[in-house]
């Protein structure tokens, strides 16, 4: 790694990912117009032996800072323990199973402001289906990719977890993502709702393009059932943090009607993990509350009616 401090961090969690961290970061500094200003930040968050992130020495292992945790933090605490150990100016948020459009880092430079988080165009690497950052699903508190180009303003609810880029700055003053919540799920799109609650705006560009590899089918039932309680309490504290109180009932009814097997344990860690005192804490922090997120937006439920402000 040179002396000079690096322009762009990518910051990466890895968990029994192996190789494919390595064929991740050669890409990003591969397509890199100027790799000399690019690092990597690795958070190996606990993988088995055998599928811990292996890169090949050489000039992308000197420029890599891999960290490795002896328990496993999950996709947000993982992200952040990145953060912090990443000297760049600018944060490009990706996962371990990416590739990267030539010359990212400029475009991505060139499109960057000190309020503006961008969110990159994500391509599946088996397809030509492309994802153009997301939009919330409410009450439900989830999220679905937008398949068509946003409008003149290019502006989108939720920034991709496979291609969010922000200025460092940015990312420490919103506190990084919420450590409160557990495992996988929930993390992009609360993370997103806060920052355009905090003054940011979150813009998608296409002149950044990220391949993903997703799961296969079968691979991701297997995995999403794995994680089930933890992404229904996500999705419970993502909302207990944000909606209008008339609507956090609606929001648990929903989950409980489709995992009743998962909503008491999810409930339980909702308590636990202090989920009110959350929502205390970021409406007396932020300057914009939920109504005003509703009304940039002119959002209605996932049903079609207007969301109560």
């Amino acid at each position: 790694m040179t002396a000079a401090s690096p322009v762009i961090s990518v910051v990466l969690p890895a968990r029994d990912e192996g190789d494919r961290v390595g064929a991740t970061v050669a890409s990003a500094l591969d397509a890199a117009a100027g790799p000399d200003g690019v690092d990597i930040v690795v958070v190996d968050d606990c993988s088995e032996p055998g599928r811990r992130p292996e890169i090949a020495d050489g000039p992308a292992r000197r420029r890599t800072t891999v960290i490795r945790s002896d328990r496993h933090l999950g996709v947000g605490a993982a992200r952040n323990l990145a953060a912090r150990h990443a000297r760049g100016r600018v944060l490009f948020v990706t996962d371990a199973h990416t590739r990267f459009s030539d010359g990212w880092d400029r475009e991505a430079l060139r499109l960057l402001s000190p309020a503006r988080i961008l969110s990159v165009t994500v391509r599946d690497s088996s397809s030509e289906w492309r994802g153009y950052g997301c939009r919330l699903v409410i009450p439900y508190m989830g999220t679905r990719w937008n398949t068509s180009l946003p409008g003149p303003a290019s502006q989108v609810h939720v920034a991709s977890s496979a291609g969010t880029v922000l200025e460092h700055a940015l990312f420490d003053r919103l506190g990084g993502y919420d450590e409160g919540m557990v495992q996988y799920g929930g993390f992009e799109p609360e993370f997103s709702v806060r920052a355009w609650r905090f003054g940011a705006e979150i813009v998608h560009t296409d002149a950044v393009e990220i391949t993903h590899r997703f799961k296969p089918k079968d691979e991701c039932t297997a995995f999403v059932a794995s994680r089930r309680t933890a992404m229904v309490h996500n999705c419970l504290r993502f909302g207990t943090a944000h909606l209008p109180e008339s609507m956090i009932l609606e929001m648990v009814r929903l989950h409980a009607l489709e995992f009743p097997d998962h909503i008491q344990a999810a409930l339980t860690m909702l308590e636990q993990r202090g989920a009110w005192r959350r929502r205390e804490e970021l409406n007396a922090s932020l300057p914009n509350d939920f109504a005003w997120f509703v009304r940039h937006f002119a959002l209605h439920d996932q049903i079609g009616r207007p969301v109560p402000l």
